[in-house]
């Protein structure tokens, strides 16, 4: 495998990097790619695909520079600053450092405990809480969380005492986190969790306060929002939020009339942004039918969301006339993007080929989003047909997507098709995304290599 070769599948976190630095006599050649990939967050998308502790942590294993690896992280974990995803990957790698069962490295361990320190007295210094601290407040949570898996009980109970002593006096609401108490409760079992909070409950009024507010979050009592009202859908597309869930909610249990009252007023709306707050409501709602004239003009529109909002719309009736446009954009290059959204809501067997180079003609870049769109109509457009698929469209789509939750429902995809080789079904069991390598080793076959690397 080139460098280049190797970059792009180690940034992607394919199973592949690891298996060909694992086969490497001289992995070397790839240390400078491991140190980026181990201090820089090269996730599409953290909150869906998770983070890459464990995958990072095998490749700085295998890379024959693990000492220079741990050592450049530790730097990093001590200046994020706010960048709350990169902090918990940092957190993540140490943590298989700390926790690794053949050779645990003790530095590893005491930079968690020092950062757990550090953040513990800044945030019991500050005296206003916003927005602005949120994300420390979210990185403290994170790193509790970790803790909690590496030291079990024992970190689990410093952790409410000292969150207790010095956080919840500052400003008690501030500082209440379900997440961290879900995650205990997952951990150590929901009465385990329960008994010891009342019991310290009775020592201090703030974990008491905690205490109370959790017992309300088992209990899940969420208010139902109203349904809102048509003055109120129109008020909000004007103000600054132009909430798009209360214009969609709105469209979900509106009666006919004020659902074509709702379209008049978006059809006449000449600002962009506040027709698209209108617009809104009928991306997935086919219950109002628009004229042809106006979704072909809007179609035309100079703004990108406006033309999105447009086809989405069109795409909500499949027919021979919209598939007919998916394949006019498409061939005339005017709007590929679209054209494949459309297409694969009319997709024929016949139209893989062109679905195909269709996805090629769009390169992934981290910063641009519209492969993004392409990949998952394609994926999804060819889940819909019958046939075995007659390109490498899929496997296309597996090496290149950027997007590890996308990669997984694309590795089902190939195994429902019939097209998941060995070769792929093996690099899967070293995947950075943990539910890839679990789905592999469900179909792993009886006696296969086991993943530890």
């Amino acid at each position: 495998m080139t460098k280049t070769a190797f970059r792009n599948d180690f940034l992607r976190g394919l199973g592949s990097a690891l298996i060909e630095l694992r086969s490497r006599a001289d992995p070397d050649k790839f240390r400078d790619v491991v140190l980026y990939g181990c201090t820089h967050n090269t996730t599409y998308d953290m909150q869906c695909e998770g983070d890459r502790g464990w995958y990072l942590h095998q490749a700085a294993k295998l890379s024959g520079n693990e000492t220079a690896v741990e050592e450049a992280v530790r730097k990093k974990f001590f200046n994020t600053g706010k960048d709350s995803r990169l902090f918990g990957q940092l957190t993540s790698i140490l943590y298989h450092f700390a926790e690794d069962g053949g050779e645990p490295s003790q530095n590893a361990r005491n930079a968690i405990y020092r950062q757990y320190e550090n953040m513990l007295n800044e945030l019991s210094r500050k005296r206003k809480f916003g927005q602005q601290l949120c994300h420390r407040r979210d990185m403290f949570d994170w790193l509790c969380v970790w803790l909690t898996s590496l030291d079990g009980w024992r970190a689990f109970k410093k952790i409410v005492g000292d969150v207790g002593k010095f956080l919840l006096p500052k400003d008690v609401d501030f500082f209440f986190s379900e997440w961290f108490y879900d995650n205990s409760k997952g951990k150590f079992g929901k009465k385990r969790v329960e008994l010891y909070l009342q019991k310290q409950s009775a020592k201090s009024p703030h974990i008491r306060v905690y205490y109370e507010k959790a017992k309300g979050w088992d209990r899940h009592i969420y208010e139902t929002p109203p349904i809102p009202t048509l003055d109120e859908v129109l008020s909000a597309a004007k103000g600054p939020l132009r909430v798009h869930g209360l214009a969609m909610r709105f469209a979900h249990n509106a009666s006919p009339e004020d659902l074509e009252k709702l379209a008049l007023a978006a059809m006449n709306e000449p600002d962009a942004g506040i027709q698209i707050a209108l617009l809104w409501a009928f991306r997935h709602n086919g219950k109002y039918t628009f004229p042809e004239d106006f979704l072909s003009r809007l179609s035309q529109s100079g703004d990108e969301r406006l033309r999105g909002l447009a086809y989405e719309i069109i795409g909500q009736n499949p027919s021979p006339k919209m598939r007919e446009l998916a394949l006019s954009l498409i061939q005339s290059g005017k709007d590929i993007e679209n054209g494949v959204s459309l297409l694969v809501k009319n997709l024929l067997p016949e139209d893989e080929g062109l679905l195909y180079d269709s996805v090629k003609s769009f390169p992934t870049h981290i910063n641009k989003t519209d492969w993004h769109g392409v990949f998952m109509d394609a994926e999804r457009g060819m889940e819909s047909l019958r046939n075995k698929p007659k390109t490498n469209i899929l496997e296309y789509l597996y090496r290149n997507t950027l997007c590890g939750s996308c990669r997984e429902w694309i590795v089902k995809a190939m195994r429902e098709k019939k097209v998941l080789s060995d070769e792929i079904l093996n690099e899967c069991l070293f995947d950075a995304n943990s539910d890839i390598r679990a789905f592999a080793g469900r179909l792993r076959p009886t006696g296969q290599a086991s993943t530890r690397l």
